[in-house]
């Protein structure tokens, strides 16, 4: 029988999750910071991404990139950041014997960077070619457009990387202030799974946890409410159209949160899907085509992703929205449930196999979610739903009302059309 997680709350307010794994030999531990770009106030765009860069330029016990590198290299795992739009983590994932090493490098960075100057603009040159770089990737572009769009004026719309012009000024000054209202005990979630005591961690852990300032946890960004769109962009030098399209969906906490995920694995998670069929194996409209639902705090998007060359973007919409429409008026089969429920079924159980799949999921449990469920519990819920519970949340997610498509590629005179979108 596997032990249960710890869970528990330090006197300053930072949460802290252990899960010991007998059947692994490595740790694998996130310092998760709740609080990323959807937090960010209009002049902070793209600050949480650009803390998450620079914090690695140097900390008090590790002066310059040089020597976190070297202490980094001699772990002997791995150790790495992201930013998303509701958090932001740094994480690594190390044998047993190298945790403490681990963890005082995570401290460091949570707890003692320098923000010098002259490396501040080293890494601001960084940023601003990562930009640059993901508006020369179509799928990457073609998503953010969808963003933009889809939440428009939300929290949700602020892109993660920021706007070139805002992360040009970001010196030490605003670093600084950024992360001393953000990087303080409550705002911080501490998750480890793998080959490690509880208590030992602890031990580990409670002296870099009691130099975060105390204070209050952030607030929640105001509410993003998603609307139907239609953006055409052209691009001559793109050879095929770069295509994001979504439906309206739920939050991380709602009740059809798991039929809207085998929804999703029905409609385009694989090569037996409906859209899978439809548009390449049957219609040759693209090579590939997959779909996604997306959840956040207060809302959440059913999301289809593609190619296709521009003299088909308008058949594959139409098609698309046709095979949706279908599945929304007709409901999936008996057998399309099951092999979704299978799907879902073996990805939940190979993600019990690693320690660092299981850090990241004890993380998004109880960071989205307030509970942490062990694996049988989880099994339970996707046996729950029923094929009329997922045809009702199927009807009504998959309504052409709420439609939104960014088209990144289109060719004057095949551009894709609002009646493309009517089904």
């Amino acid at each position: 029988m596997p032990e249960a997680p710890l869970r528990t709350t330090t006197a300053r307010g930072t949460e802290i999750l252990v899960e010991p794994l007998s059947h692994v030999r490595s740790c694998s531990v996130g310092f998760w910071v709740r609080r990323g770009s959807c937090h960010e106030g209009s002049t902070e765009e793209g600050l949480a991404h650009f803390i998450e860069h620079t914090v690695f330029k140097g900390t008090e016990r590790y002066p310059d990139p040089e020597t976190l590198s070297a202490a980094t290299d001699a772990l002997g795992g791995h150790l790495d950041a992201f930013t998303g739009k509701e958090t932001a983590c740094f994480y690594g994932k190390v044998l047993r014997e190298q945790l403490p090493d681990l963890l005082d490098l995570l401290g460091e960075l949570v707890t003692a960077p320098r923000f010098e100057a002259e490396e501040l603009g080293r890494e601001r040159s960084v940023i601003l070619e990562e930009i640059a770089q993901s508006e020369d990737q179509p799928d990457d572009w073609a998503s953010e457009l969808f963003y933009l769009n889809f939440w428009k004026g939300g929290a949700l719309a602020h892109p993660i990387l920021g706007r070139p012009e805002q992360v040009a000024a970001y010196g030490p000054a605003e670093a600084r202030a950024f992360f001393h209202k953000t990087y303080r005990a409550p705002n911080l979630l501490v998750a480890a799974a793998g080959d490690l005591d509880p208590a030992a961690f602890l031990d580990l852990l409670n002296p870099i946890l009691d130099k975060l300032p105390e204070g209050a946890r952030n607030e929640a960004p105001r509410p993003s409410r998603p609307s139907p769109f239609l953006l055409n962009v052209p691009r001559k030098d793109l050879q095929q159209v770069s295509l994001v399209m979504g439906f309206p969906a739920c939050s991380h906490q709602a009740e059809d949160r798991v039929a809207t995920h085998l929804l999703a694995q029905i409609l385009g998670g694989g090569m037996s899907s409906r859209l899978f069929m439809e548009l390449r194996e049957k219609r040759a409209l693209c090579y590939q085509v997959g779909s996604y639902p997306t959840h956040y705090a207060d809302t959440g998007a059913l999301q289809i992703a593609a190619g296709c060359s521009a003299d088909k973007a308008r058949e594959f919409v139409q098609r698309t929205v046709a095979e949706c429409l279908r599945l929304a008026r007709q409901g999936a089969r008996p057998e399309e449930l099951e092999r979704a429920r299978l799907q879902a079924r073996t990805s939940l159980v190979f993600g019990q196999e690693s320690s660092s799949a299981r850090m990241f999921g004890l993380a998004h449990q109880a960071i989205h979610m307030d509970r942490v469920r062990d694996l049988d519990a989880q099994l339970a819920e996707l046996e729950a739903v029923d094929l009329d519970q997922l045809n009702a949340v199927a009807a009504r997610v998959l309504n052409p009302e709420g439609f939104a498509v960014s088209a990144l590629g289109t060719r004057k005179g095949r551009d894709i059309r609002p009646e493309d979108l009517v089904g």
